[in-house]
């Protein structure tokens, strides 16, 4: 079989359903099977009892209940073409009713799956009527029309979906759950199908379990339930998510009063899955423990063999880092009085804050250093450092009045502007202004006579003027003034016996944008897992928040090195490319493994405008990035101690680990290239 899809294109939909009404019950999943195909699903989700509604009571021990479920499921086949759906109904199978799921695909019944969990107690009874289902079991079902099909602990293997199970309701809910050991023995992606009533509260209770399982078990989560009462007290809010890797894709309406078919719908990344699954070892130990038989017996498995459309993934979004906007403030966060009433999508800003605020405190408090020391540019990376060092010390003495507060960080942060004739004033007058704003001692220093006397030594050394049109020389005169800044720096620290701040970024570290012994230079690199795009995203935030005078100056500034004459304008995305597209590069290549080729497929249709349709420049930087990540290890392995931050980090000490030495990617840049001149010679509106 084919390689499993790195993304699928699923739906759920919630149902109002009513009991025994054989036809319009038909219609209804009709209508949603149509509704996902149109919106060009795969896979299709449908609740628990769908075919004859969930409250039968005593009705499902009617034999003609029974035949009249699956009737109607026969008679859907045809409406199922194209899609993978998995929809409710009860059978009688060895003497006992089984609430179960049946599995259909492109219009074929492959399986069905029985509850192993029954639903008892409060006002739930549904023991009375069916029997749960043995884990690990696998058995042929004769069906009332003659048929036989496989029902039990299963796993469906579809050409064009890959691996996935089905659970019902209880199930998710319990401890060791099935769809755990679905997940174990290869299933992707995991569906729940649930007919789970309305109390108070219980929405949110719902929306934790699919990102906890979706987290836990590396799985794309699939939960949809009935939608309206239909035939008991029981009330049905019509929950549906889609998560994946604890984040909630989509979600949706309840309680809606407009229609009886509501269908939610998201394209899945299911090679990000398989990469969690790969990189972590305990996922590992416990899938060896399922094949040794430690946790019973697995499902099994079946293959199926499909002519069902492959989807291709959504474009990304514009940040990796920034999670699914929270819906309700923090309440862990209260006692923090500063951010009470902060916005709920801005959550990640603070949890940043705090987390690195919480980071520099306990390192300077634990090894006993009395401040710090840093190069304030007037550029965004030191204008960062230098608030995070001044929030810190706000958090950690709450007591402060303001005028305490400015005095202590006098006492603790030492910034200093390091001119040279490269440098402009609105980046010198950023750095004062930032300064002044947070209390800091600063001081402006020139170093262009140092510099010169360098480049007078290097020219007489070699005989030659050195010169900014040859590309060798370039790079060593913008060097030089780095690592001469670095030198004072760092003299001015040992003086006052500080610890020196780098305020490299991620992103740089990436690519190697870095003067190493130059702005590389420190003992602690507070931004080192934070990329330059949540850079720029968080100073905007802090100076809303905080009210911190001379952040709207170096916001207003372009960010530039200044190392190269007036004349040679030199801006950081001139020298590498747009950062958004740069750190959406970064997370595909180090955290997902994407090699260049599947890059450009995967993000291409999201970067489109930005390149006026021009993917040849696209696949230009793509070349570009790939190129000097590999080039750039050597640099990340001297990079200084940082704090981790983000889902993944370049740390090769604990995070990835990359080879200095290597081949790199020739041949995969050649099939990228490949591919780009395929998609430019599509027409325009494809």
């Amino acid at each position: 079989m084919a390689r499993a899809p790195s993304a699928v294109h699923v739906a759920v939909a919630s149902l109002n359903q009513t009991v025994g009404d054989w036809s319009g019950n038909r219609a209804r999943i009709a209508r949603a099977c149509a509704e996902a195909r149109a919106r060009g699903a795969v896979v299709l989700a449908l609740p628990e009892m769908a075919i004859s509604g969930y409250s039968l009571g005593d009705r499902v021990w009617m034999q003609g209940t029974l035949d009249r479920s699956w009737a109607s499921l026969v008679a859907l086949l045809p409406e199922m073409r194209g899609l993978v759906v998995a929809v409710g109904l009860p059978i009688a199978h060895g003497g006992a009713l089984l609430d179960a799921m049946a599995v259909v695909v492109d219009g074929r019944i492959v399986g069905l799956v029985p509850k192993e969990n029954l639903a008892t107690g409060d006002v739930e009874y549904e023991n009375r009527w069916y029997a749960g289902w043995s884990r690990g079991r696998v058995e042929t079902f004769a069906a009332p029309d003659g048929t036989e099909h496989p029902v039990g602990s299963l796993v469906f293997d579809v050409a064009g979906v890959g691996p996935f199970a089905v659970e019902v309701c209880e199930d998710g809910w319990k401890g060791v759950r099935p769809g755990s050991h679905a997940a174990l023995a290869g299933a992707r992606l995991v569906i729940n199908a649930s007919a789970s009533w309305f109390i108070l509260g219980k929405h949110a209770q719902r929306r934790r379990l699919v990102e906890e399982v979706s987290r836990q078990d590396r799985v794309a989560y699939l939960y949809t339930s009935l939608l309206g009462c239909d035939a008991t007290r029981l009330i049905f809010d019509g929950s549906a998510f889609i998560g994946v890797d604890g984040r909630i894709l989509a979600e949706g309406p309840r309680f809606v009063f407009t229609d009886d078919v509501v269908v939610t719908d998201a394209v899945v990344d299911l090679a990000a899955v398989d990469r969690g699954r790969r990189t972590e070892g305990s996922w590992r130990a416990q899938e060896e423990a399922l094949a040794d038989g430690d946790y019973g017996r697995p499902p099994q498995r079946i293959r199926v063999d499909a002519a069902l459309p492959v989807r291709a993934l959504p474009p990304d979004p514009v940040a990796y880092w920034e999670p699914v906007a929270a819906t309700s403030v923090d309440p862990s966060l209260d006692h923090h009085a500063a951010f009470r009433g902060v916005a709920p999508d801005a959550l990640h800003h603070v949890e940043l804050e705090l987390a690195l605020c919480m980071g520099l405190r306990d390192y300077l408090a634990k090894t006993g250093v009395r401040g710090v020391a840093l190069a304030l540019s007037g550029g965004r990376d030191s204008a960062m450092c230098a608030v995070l060092v001044a929030r810190m010390l706000r958090h950690a003495h709450p007591q402060d009045d303001d005028a305490t507060h400015r005095q202590r960080v006098h006492d603790t942060l030492l910034t200093a502007y390091l001119a040279t004739g490269h440098s402009g004033s609105a980046t010198r007058e950023a750095a004062r202004r930032l300064a002044e704003g947070l209390g800091a001692e600063h001081v402006d220093v020139g170093i262009q006579e140092a510099v010169d006397v360098h480049r007078g030594l290097a020219e007489a050394a070699l005989g030659r003027a050195l010169d900014w049109a040859d590309a060798t020389d370039d790079l060593a005169l913008q060097n030089v003034q780095a690592r001469l800044r670095g030198s004072l720096i760092w003299m001015l620290a040992n003086v006052r016996g500080r610890l020196l701040l780098t305020t490299s970024n991620k992103s740089e570290a990436a690519v190697g944008y870095t003067t190493m012994d130059g702005d590389t230079s420190g003992g602690l690199g507070p931004l080192a897992d934070v990329p330059k795009s949540l850079i720029g995203a968080w100073l905007g935030w802090a100076a809303a928040q905080h009210g911190i005078t001379g952040l709207d100056a170096v916001l207003a500034t372009p960010a530039t090195a200044e190392l190269r004459p007036p004349d040679r304008a030199q801006t950081d995305e001139g020298d590498l490319m747009p950062f958004a597209i740069l750190d959406r590069l970064m997370y595909r290549f180090a955290y997902l493994g994407e090699e260049p080729a599947e890059m450009l497929r995967r993000l291409w249709p999201g970067v489109r405008d930005r390149y006026d349709g021009d993917v040849l420049a696209f696949a230009t930087h793509i070349r570009r990035f790939v190129t000097l990540f590999c080039r750039a290890q050597w640099k990340r392995e001297r990079l200084a101690i940082s704090f981790r931050v983000t889902a993944f980090d370049l740390d090769p000490k604990t995070g990835f680990r990359f080879p200095a030495v290597q081949a790199p990617f020739t041949e995969e840049l050649a099939e990228m290239d490949a591919e780009a001149a395929r998609l430019a010679s599509e027409p325009s509106d494809t």
